[in-house]
């Protein structure tokens, strides 16, 4: 549980800072040239860590799984830039979190995860937890922004995470720490390829750059705990641990942004921190 926590938060840190990177920045095309900048450099980090969860085997059917995750990541990873730059934080975030946590959870029962009591309860309270801290006001504080747009972006972003969740935890215990490494340098070369191909290979701006450098860090580190966490745990459970990831990213957007939360986003931040629990003690 500790690694999807890990991971979780690590996640919650990157959806703010990439919103926060393509704001500095002013352009919403740079998406691919910040996303790409960072998952080279998470590239390199995964790979560094390859000696703390060595593989001993590494069969054909985990390639594909991870380069599948790698792939919805990497076309995420833009939508998730963008979406969280355009705002509201406070509603893009949770969205995109109660889906990530919904495909995995639907999937998983399929796929032989068999939950305790405790954690079939905390998969219960996740769901309305995530859905009540996707609840905000609109007002002047979120102009420009309109609500459904943010709900689409947080949704498709969210479908792409929950798929990434299924991919990874078909991958092997034995594959160790590989299936990362493979998936975060697919995503990388799609990205590359798709910054490329739509001719937004822009000079990046020195005031977005670390942020960037920073959000690709902290995703190499959200994707090594959280493969190891699919390997080890229920998918449903571990997806819905990491799905209460963005819950960081309001809190950030509310203490530094100044974005608006109300009683109910309170009340499920309150209501995810029972589920975490309960999944702890299955």
């Amino acid at each position: 549980m500790a690694l999807a926590i890990g991971s979780s938060v690590a996640i919650g840190l990157v959806d703010y800072i990439a919103g926060i990177t393509l704001r500095r920045d002013g352009r919403m095309e740079s998406a691919f040239l910040y996303t790409a900048i960072g998952s080279v450099l998470g590239s390199i980090l995964v790979a560094a860590m390859l000696p703390l969860a060595p593989a001993v085997q590494f069969i054909r059917s985990d390639v594909f799984w991870s380069i599948g995750a790698g792939l919805a990541i990497g076309t995420a990873l833009p939508i998730v830039m963008v979406g969280m730059a355009r705002g509201p934080m406070t509603v893009v975030a949770p969205v995109m979190g109660l889906v990530t946590l919904a495909l995995p959870a639907v999937v998983g029962p399929f796929v032989g995860d068999r939950l305790s009591t405790l954690e079939l309860v905390g998969l219960l309270l996740a769901f309305p937890a995530c859905a009540l801290i996707s609840m905000s006001n609109t007002g002047p504080a979120d102009a420009g922004a309109p609500i459904a747009q943010a709900v689409a972006y947080g949704a498709v972003a969210g479908t792409l995470f929950g798929l990434a969740a299924v991919c990874f935890g078909q991958t092997s215990t034995e594959s160790g720490i590989l299936p990362g490494v493979v998936g975060q340098v697919t995503t990388a070369v799609l990205l590359i390829g798709l910054m490329l191909a739509t001719g937004r290979a822009l000079r990046p701006r020195r005031e977005a750059v670390g942020l960037a450098s920073a959000s690709g860090l902290l995703t190499a580190l959200a994707v090594f705990l959280s493969v190891l966490a699919y390997q080890r745990g229920p998918i449903a459970v571990v997806a819905a641990v990491i799905g209460l990831g963005p819950g960081v990213a309001v809190l950030l957007a509310w203490l530094l942004d100044k974005e608006r939360i109300r009683i109910v986003q309170i009340v499920g931040f309150v209501l995810g921190v029972i589920a975490v629990i309960l999944f702890g003690m299955g």
